[in-house]
């Protein structure tokens, strides 16, 4: 009955791969200790102290050696994983699986609600040393409502980084794009410029995580602005602007629009203190708000998927018309 069933002819099948994997990630995530960027994560770390072992070098070397430890470090595993191309009979199933790599999103989001359900119990040491797997800070010093703040703040970035551009870059190039990309944001996590130890050293990855996930926070914004209100995220973003880069900072504007709560305001990354930017609604953030932010950028991720599989049936429609 279905053997004469085939994939139409000149119709991508990336969009609907997208929206299965991005369906099976979500019911059957990988647990931490065994997703492979968190063995990832450990290698970025201990060739960061190797390359980096004395940040007081000159501005010069060190941004060289930042530059090199990405070509050590990148360039072989994206090399593996493209000769892998060459002896598979099914690289749409080695896209999936290299997709399936690049998204975390549904653990970070039980992260972030199991540090709400400590703040809700008062447990506000417990909730810090756990915000430290999701948090670039210091967090010995927040208070309940620094950690709801700081929690929206990070989320909201990570959905648009790491799930929102991971897609976009999925669709543009298969499964090694995305996780080409995806290693690229997980190196700037690990040698954040806002650390002083990384100050110069992460400048030239900082460079490419920004220029690479550019697009997608725009797409981000769109969406968030187009659920809560286009005037009010533009009156918001009209305001000035401090130590945050574009993207982010008109994302996080949409953000305090969507939840009605400030955001932003100074951080401390060890014992630097870094003035940013604040996003003004009246009221500070609470545990519950943690809540509440993700259930918006649930909305974002699905007006994406309908978006992709709509561009995707009207792409067949043509195809089918001509």
């Amino acid at each position: 009955m279905f053997y004469n069933l085939s994939w139409p002819e000149g119709l991508s099948a990336y969009p609907a791969l997208v929206v299965l994997v991005v369906v099976v990630a979500r019911l059957l995530p990988m647990p931490p200790q065994y997703h492979p960027l968190t063995l990832f994560r450990l290698l970025a770390q201990q060739l960061g102290k190797k390359v980096n072992p004395d940040p007081s070098r000159s501005r010069q070397q060190l941004m060289i050696s930042g530059a090199l430890a990405i070509l050590v470090i990148w360039l072989p595993i994206m090399a593996l994983l493209y000769s892998l191309y060459w002896f598979s009979e099914l690289p749409l199933v080695l896209d999936a699986l290299l997709l399936y790599c690049s998204l975390d999103w549904h653990t970070q989001q039980q992260q972030a609600l199991v540090i709400q359900r400590q703040l809700q119990a008062c447990q506000l040491t417990l909730a810090r040393e756990q915000a430290k797997q999701l948090l670039c800070r210091r967090t010995a010093s927040l208070s309940e409502m620094g950690l709801s703040k700081a929690l929206i703040e990070s989320l909201t970035l990570r959905s648009a980084s790491q799930l929102i551009a991971v897609c976009c870059w999925f669709l543009i190039g298969g499964g090694l794009a995305a996780i080409g990309y995806r290693l690229l944001i997980e190196m700037h996590q690990q040698w954040n410029i806002k650390r002083s130890a990384h100050r110069y050293f992460g400048v030239t990855i900082a460079l490419l995580a920004n220029l690479t996930s550019f697009i997608p926070k725009l797409i981000s914004v769109s969406l968030l602005a187009f659920q809560h209100g286009i005037l009010q995220c533009y009156r918001q973003c009209r305001q000035p602007k401090m130590n945050l880069s574009s993207g982010s900072y008109w994302l996080l504007c949409c953000a305090s629009v969507a939840v009605q709560r400030n955001i932003g305001g100074p951080v401390f990354y060890n014992e630097h203190k870094l003035q940013r930017s604040k996003m003004l609604q009246g009221t500070d953030p609470k545990p519950t708000d943690i809540a509440r932010i993700i259930k918006r950028l649930h909305f974002v991720h699905l007006y994406l998927y309908v978006l992709i599989m709509t561009t995707s049936l009207l792409q067949l429609v043509w195809l089918q018309t001509n």
